[in-house]
């Protein structure tokens, strides 16, 4: 591999998802199993060396946003069972099928139209499917037990799906207030006690996600789905407060300096707008990082970089491609390493710090991280494969 032209990677320590993973296996019951969320690129970290992980430190299963998320970790021959999450038109069951992608079951008519369309295939392979029961989340999923009937009876009558699953999302797991988690899960629990009555045979049940696994390990099921959690962050101060699963980031943003100018004798304006003026003597570091790569415009001149293991004003606002960084009267080079998130020296700055300060949450800070940044995986301290969207020659 040779060495990047634009000196901006992520870095992702493989080792890190593994303790995640471990850490919330002990935490929850011994026979519920894990699914890994690897949607939206895995978070930002890289969906393909993400999943091998998982897969390789205990979960059994993953999910995934969209059918062509799925479909990106079947060509890396990834062959554990994959759920999407999201709704899936008509028209992609046969591909559906074809790459062994199990997708939500939402409604009774959508079930019955993809059996007769797979029936119009020659496939020895059944479309798994999981229905979702929408219990307070008001996104997706049946509302009532009439329409989960209808939904399970249309799936046992199917000779080309396969009823996998049956699950729901917890909508303010990570609250302090328990009610509607639990008005939540009293209305599912009661949701599958009606099929039993039925006669029916439940598939494998899942609830709860990373905050709910951590605040109630107890509804975990047969598995639950490990989200935000898997990446080493919790899903809010309050989840982290109780203190009960020690995790620990995964990713780290860095950067190597690609220009310098000392301000020798006067005052000059810095970036666009000329909202920053650097005084004489102050040092500004160009950094090749903008918005273009998922590093937020609204940290104009609020935001800090670590260099030296030292916190650096960002000067001026940030562009699409490069910020600029004060760096006082210290003096650098060109090529020197700057950390963007993450530890630096005894420094840091958090994905949450980051977060609160663009009153956000910590998974849109890493999920729009952009796919031209190059990712850099770490086990046991080393590097051990680059992934990047550029090909160097």
């Amino acid at each position: 591999m040779q060495k990047l032209c634009r000196e901006v990677w992520i870095e992702v320590n493989l080792d890190a998802i593994k303790r995640n993973i471990e850490a919330i296996q002990a935490h929850i019951p011994r026979k519920s199993k894990i699914m890994a969320v690897v949607k939206a690129n895995a978070y930002g970290h890289g969906s393909v060396e993400v999943a091998r992980q998982a897969l390789e430190s205990g979960a059994t299963e993953l999910a995934v946003a969209s059918l062509e998320e799925g479909i990106v970790l079947r060509r890396a021959k990834i062959e554990a069972p994959i759920l999407v999450l999201g709704f899936t038109p008509l028209d992609c069951v046969k591909r559906a099928a074809a790459w062994r992608i199990d997708l939500s079951g939402l409604r009774e008519d959508w079930i019955v139209q993809a059996n007769e369309i797979l029936a119009e295939e020659e496939s020895q392979h059944r479309l798994g499917i999981h229905v979702n029961v929408d219990t307070g989340m008001g996104r997706l999923g049946v509302r009532t037990k009439e329409e989960l009937l209808e939904v399970v009876e249309a799936l046992e009558k199917s000779e080309n799906l396969r009823w996998d699953g049956i699950f729901t999302h917890f909508s303010t797991a990570d609250e302090p207030d328990p009610d509607f988690t639990l008005l939540q899960h009293s209305i599912f629990i009661d949701f599958l006690r009606f099929l039993k009555k039925q006669g029916i045979t439940l598939p494998t049940v899942h609830m709860n996600n990373t905050a709910a696994a951590i605040a109630f390990p107890e509804f975990s099921a047969d598995m639950i789905r490990l989200g935000i959690g898997l990446y080493g962050l919790y899903p809010s101060q309050y989840i982290e407060s109780l203190d009960a699963v020690q995790l620990e980031p995964a990713l780290s943003l860095k950067a190597r300096i690609a220009f310098v100018k000392e301000m020798v004798t006067k005052p000059r304006t810095v970036s666009y707008g000329a909202t920053y003026v650097a005084k004489p003597d102050e040092v500004i570091a160009t950094i090749p990082i903008g918005y273009a790569d998922g590093y937020s415009r609204a940290l104009s001149n609020r935001g800090f970089m670590l260099f030296r293991g030292k916190r650096m004003p960002i000067a001026g606002r940030v562009t699409m491609d490069m910020t600029m960084i004060s760096l006082g009267e210290m003096k650098a080079k060109q090529g020197e390493e700057v950390v963007i998130y993450g530890r630096q020296k005894g420094g840091e700055i958090s994905v949450d710090e980051i977060a609160e300060m663009l009153n956000t949450i910590n998974y849109e800070v890493i999920a729009t991280l952009s796919r031209r940044v190059p990712r850099f995986y770490r086990r046991c301290g080393k590097i051990i494969k680059i992934s990047t969207p550029v090909m160097y020659v």
